[in-house]
């Protein structure tokens, strides 16, 4: 299974996404393993440093990789591969996304986000990738429910698939990456709810696709 986190824009909580479903799929038993594609920023593969300095479990295989084509040789590997790609992701996108089984767009409420992601979504559609593969994902979420409700109104105008749960902004969630862990192992109730409820829904969407293939 191979699943690909794809922005035009940096900062909108790609590698926080990418964070949180390798620690939700390791613990329910999946072999997982981040591909970290932004060599300039290597974002993921500096939380999992600090990961290892503290010996947080689960523990989640990252790797830099200069090309797209050399972190896919990787999926053999593993039972899920993700693909942390870099901001504006254009071709290399397309690449990800042909040989993804789901690609993961994160977005904030602000026409800024939206506008450059749905753009994006729509270049993967004319490149051959079928909309059912991509989905949006509202992450860094600090809006009132109106905002949110206006965002969804205009990705369902634009045909856009997006999931019901959110990411949000926090900074128990900040402070949590800072020290190497993952928005679900925050030691906050009820940030943990809402982060793993996120990732059981992509999960439940990854094996309804599995069953339906």
């Amino acid at each position: 299974m191979i699943i690909s986190l794809i922005s035009q824009k940096g900062g909108v909580g790609k590698s926080a996404l990418a964070r949180l479903l390798a620690v939700e799929f390791a613990k329910a038993g999946w072999q997982v393993k981040i591909a970290d594609l932004d060599v300039a920023q290597g974002t993921v593969t500096k939380w999992k440093a600090r990961r290892d300095r503290i010996n947080q479990q689960p523990e989640i295989p990252v790797e830099k990789f200069a090309t797209i084509e050399r972190a896919l040789k990787e999926a053999v590997r593993f039972d899920l591969l993700l693909l942390d790609g870099p901001a504006h992701a254009e071709r290399g996108g397309r690449t990800m996304a042909r040989a993804s089984d789901l690609v993961l767009m994160p977005t904030g409420y602000s026409l800024d986000d939206l506008e450059a992601q749905v753009e994006a979504a729509y270049e993967l559609e004319e490149a051959g990738i079928d909309r059912i593969k991509i989905w949006f994902v509202f992450c860094r979420t600090t809006g009132s429910a109106s905002e949110d409700q206006a965002a969804r109104d205009y990705l369902k105008r634009a045909k856009i698939n997006v999931f019901d749960e959110v990411f949000p902004e926090l900074p128990s969630i900040r402070q949590g990456h800072n020290a190497g862990k993952a928005a679900s192992e925050i030691s906050f109730p009820a940030v943990q709810e809402r982060s793993v409820a996120l990732a059981v829904a992509i999960a439940k969407h990854v094996q309804g696709r599995k069953e339906a293939a």
